[in-house]
Formats: structure tokens, sequence, C-alpha cells
């Protein structure tokens, strides 16, 4: 590729401004504040492109710098180039409102499409990154990055897979991050979800335990109730047995008494023979001196009282059968009367009493068996239900769903395991290729003081004087540039299909007279476009002296 022109219709400082470039060398010269980084930076924006940043870092970012001063709406510019024999026209504009891109091949009037990789494929797969880390070198950015530490990768993986260069394998990898963190935290959810699922049948199995010791404790207090209920009925029918002894010892003591008349009869006969028998004994005794008549009188006075008081007994019987009599006819009452009908119905309100009583407790103790057989069952019910539980609890286990997230998420880590190694493994190869021309050209810039160059995974350099191996930020600053210089230059032989130019401003401020001579007459040797960006005029007079294919444009 060849940059033929550039015409900054609108780029910071410049308006409706040309430049016209050749091959060779080429010296854009001007002193400081002349715009030499503007150009530089337009070269980059032609290219790739200049997107407008966001937040805070929009103030001060490329777009909000290189903003024309005058007329920003018309912010703009033309890049004319070849490659393959053919002449090609970029034009941008990059406004805040209007920002469009068109490439036209002006041999044959051709529009090619920048969004759909026309010009992608032009720069032979030129990114930003590589454009950076290589052929373009700004003010104080000598040293290549650990970006170009990736190119290089990609560039190994391209070359050695598949010769072409479609594959990045940062990005790749980013890929491979994203969607194993992605799936991780998808397996998170699952186990989560699953996790919950076997806590809340734990928590349920709690609660059901806690409801079963409480129908357990009401079953304690309703069994203690009915043997209650049980014990206190049994000693009511006990005593109620009793007083039904009672009453019948009554009714039989009531039935077997004398009758009043036999009493009488008995009372009076007894007492007349008593009678009778205590004046014989006292004429037997009188009269005749009968040795028997103190006995016969003793009988007979025991006769005598017996009379009498089965006499008296006979009267009181009399009567009371008579007050019966009485009462039972109506006789001599009213107030017997009430009294008896009074006594019957406190007798009747009693039994009444007793047997709401024990209809009462037996309706009570058949309430409380229901229960216990109510909690019982209950009690049951939620014991199966929380050993079902439990079993459930148990068989919980990653559902395919789950294991399919698993699954993915190792075969995810093996893939990027594997591109790791193989990144590193042809990270390695390139790295071969890479320090054995840097080590070429650092080697005739130094005129063959130092033979080789080597660089790091993480772009540490060391270089070999022939002796020993030393840091590179150990050697003096105009060799450290030396080196940096040559690690880009073999990259960009190493990365870069077709032939870019090369862009340098003010690369060379920490080079000395002799470093600046080799450098230049290694650049003017070499088959690509070169463009200086300088405040000096030495590169100018040295140039003058080593190639003749040199320009100049102040």
């Amino acid at each position: 590729m060849k940059i033929t022109e550039l015409y900054l219709k609108n780029f910071g400082k410049f308006h409706e401004k040309h430049f016209y470039i050749q091959d060779g060398v080429q010296i854009i010269y001007g002193e400081n504040e002349f715009g030499k980084s503007t150009i530089h930076a337009f070269v980059r924006a032609m290219l790739f492109g200049l997107e407008r940043g966001r937040g805070r870092a929009a103030g001060k970012d490329a777009f909000s710098r290189y903003e024309p001063w005058e007329n920003p709406g018309s912010y703009a510019g033309v890049m004319r180039f070849c490659c393959g024999e053919r002449a090609f026209r970029l034009e941008r504009s990059f406004g805040r409102l209007e920002r469009r891109v068109s490439l036209v091949c002006e041999d044959d009037g051709e529009e090619l499409s920048v969004e759909h990789g026309d010009l992608d494929m032009l720069l032979g797969g030129l990114t930003a990154a590589s454009f950076d880390s290589t052929v373009s070198i700004g003010q104080l950015q000598a040293p290549p990055g650990q970006e170009l530490s990736e190119t290089l990768k990609n560039y190994a993986a391209n070359y050695y897979e598949t010769g072409g260069g479609e594959i990045d394998l940062k990005s790749a990898l980013q890929t491979l991050r994203d969607r194993r963190k992605e799936t991780e935290r998808c397996l998170r959810e699952a186990e989560a979800d699953r996790e919950g699922e076997r806590s809340r049948i734990i928590q349920e199995c709690r609660y059901l335990e806690r409801d079963m010791e409480s129908l357990r404790s009401e079953f304690e207090d309703k069994r203690r109730q009915a043997e209650e209920a049980e014990r206190t009925r049994a000693r009511e029918v006990q005593e109620s047995l009793g007083k039904e002894t009672g009453t019948v010892s009554e009714e039989r003591q009531r039935g077997t008494s004398i009758p009043p008349g036999r009493l009488l009869a008995a009372g009076a006969g007894g007492a007349a023979a008593g009678a009778l028998g205590l004046v014989w004994s006292r004429f037997l005794s009188g009269m005749t001196g009968f040795p028997g008549a103190a006995p016969m009188a003793l009988i007979s006075g025991l006769i005598l009282a017996a009379g009498i008081i089965f006499l008296a007994a006979g009267i009181r019987a009399y009567i009371r059968e008579r007050r019966e009599e009485e009462e039972r006819s109506g006789e001599g009452r009213p107030a017997g009367a009430e009294n008896t009908r009074k006594g019957e119905r406190e007798e009747e309100t009693d039994d009444s009493r007793e047997s709401s009583r024990e209809e009462n407790e037996n309706i009570e103790l058949d309430r409380l068996r229901w229960e216990m057989e109510r909690i019982r069952s209950e009690w049951k019910e939620k014991q199966v239900r929380r050993d079902n539980l439990k079993e459930q609890a148990d068989e919980i286990e990653p559902g395919v769903e789950e294991k399919r997230l698993e699954f993915r998420k190792k075969a995810l880590q093996l893939a990027e395991e594997k591109m790791k190694g193989a990144a590193e493994s042809l990270g390695r190869q390139t790295s071969g290729r890479l320090n054995r021309r840097a080590s070429e050209i650092f080697s005739e810039l130094t005129g063959g003081r130092y033979r080789g160059v080597s660089v790091g995974e993480k772009m540490e350099i060391t270089v070999w004087d022939g002796e020993r191996n030393v840091q590179a930020d150990r050697l003096s600053r105009g060799t450290l540039e030396q080196i940096y210089f040559s690690v880009r230059m073999a990259a960009a032989e190493l990365l870069l299909e077709e032939p870019m130019p090369v862009l340098l401003d003010d690369t060379f401020a920490f080079y000395d007279e002799k470093r600046l001579e080799s450098v230049l007459k290694w650049l003017s040797s070499q088959k690509r476009q070169v463009i200086i960006f300088t405040c000096h005029k030495r590169e100018q007079e040295i140039l003058d002296k080593v190639s003749r294919n040199s320009v100049s444009i102040w």
C-alpha cells in the first residue's frame, strides 16, 4: 500500500489542505505547532475511523482533540492510495450529526463497501492495534505494548493453522471466558434453585414436626381428661349403688316390722300375765310359804316389763300408722301432704338431674374419645407427609438442564485451556521468527555491536552482546529506542501481508547523529513508503547523504 494524497477538508487546524505523498522516504517538516501530529492522526482516522468517547473521557479523546477549529459541522477528509496496482479514493465524514464513509476504485469507478470489509481486505487484515504496534510510531510511543504480543499470537494462529487472517485469539479467548462465565452464572442459578427446593422441603418437614408435637401434646391432654372423666363416672356409679343398697335395706326393714295390733296384743297379754304372776306369787308366799314363790315373782316381773314395752311399741306403731293413713287419706294435713309432694318433686328433680348429669358425662366422654381419634388420625397423616418429604429431599439431584450446564462449563474450560496452550505454543514459534528478524535489524543498526534480541511473551526484551544477555532497560535511551524500532519493523514484516507505509512522528528525538544515520540508511533501503514527521532539519540533511530517493514537504 502507498499513500498518494492526503486531503484534510476540515480536520484539526487544517482546512482545505492537500499533501501529496511520493514513494520512498518522505519528510514532513515543520516547527512545533505546525500540525505534524495532526496529519499523523488524520492518516490513522482515515484508515480505521474516529470514534467519539463517552462521559468524561470524551473531552480528551482524539475526536475532540482534532475536531475542526472552524466550521466543526464539516469534519471530514479524503485519502488516495494505491494497492495492488489499483488506485482508490477513501472519503470519511466524522461529524457529530453526519457520519459516513465511501471507498471507490478510481480505475474503473467501482464502489466498494467499507462496512462489509472491503477496506480491511485491502489493508491485509491490518487492525488499529497492529498499526499502532508496528508501522505507526508516535511521539514518545516507541516501546511496543502488550497489544503487539496479542497480535503476534493471532498471527501465529492464522499462519500455522489457517494460512489466513481470520483468527483473533484474544477475542476468541474472551468469547470463551464470557460464555464460561455466563454458563457458570446459569449453573449457580440452577444449583440455587435446587438447594432452594431442598430447603423449602426441609422447612416444611420442620413445620410438620412442630404440628405433630402440638398434636401429641393435645392428645395427651385429651387422654388425661378422658381418664379423669372415667374415674369420676366410676365413683358416681359406686356411690349410686351404695344408695340403692341403703334404700333396699330400709324397705326390707320397713317390710319386716311387726304390725301395731300384734304389738298391742302382745303387750297387753304380757302385762296381764306378768301382773297375774306377781299376784299369784305373793299369794303363795304369804299363805302357804311356797319356796318357788320368789322365782315365780321374778319371772312374772320380767314378763310384765316385756308386756309394757311391747304395749308401748304397739301404741307408737299404731300412732305412726294412723298418721300415715291420715296423710294418705287427706285427713289432718294440709302441710304434711304438701311436704310429701314437695319431697316427691325434689326426689324426682334429683333423679332428673342425676340422669341429665350422667347423660352429659357420657356425651363429654364420647366427645373426648372422638377428639382423641381425630388427633391420632391427623398426626398419622402428618407423619406420612413428613416421611414422604424427607425421601423427596434425599432424592433431589441435579436435573437435565443443570447437568447440561455443568458439561458445557467443563467443555468451555477445556477449550479455554487448550486455546491458551495452543496460543503459547504458536507464540513461541512466532517469537523465534520475530527474534531472528529483530536481531538482524538491530545488529545492522548498531554496526554488529549487539548480535541478538529476545522478546518475551509479555514483551520483556533482552539483548545479547556476545558475552551475556542484558535487560533492555539497563541500556542507554538511544540504544533502547533502536531496540524498540527493530522489534516494530520485524513485527511489521512478519504480520503485514501488504507492505504498509511507515509513519514516524518525532521518533528520533533520542537518537544521536550516528544512530540517526544508521536508521535512515536502513529505511532508505526498504521497499516501502516512509513518512517522517519532524521539527528538525538534520533528518533531511542526513537523508541527502545516504539516499537519493527522498522528498521533503515543508
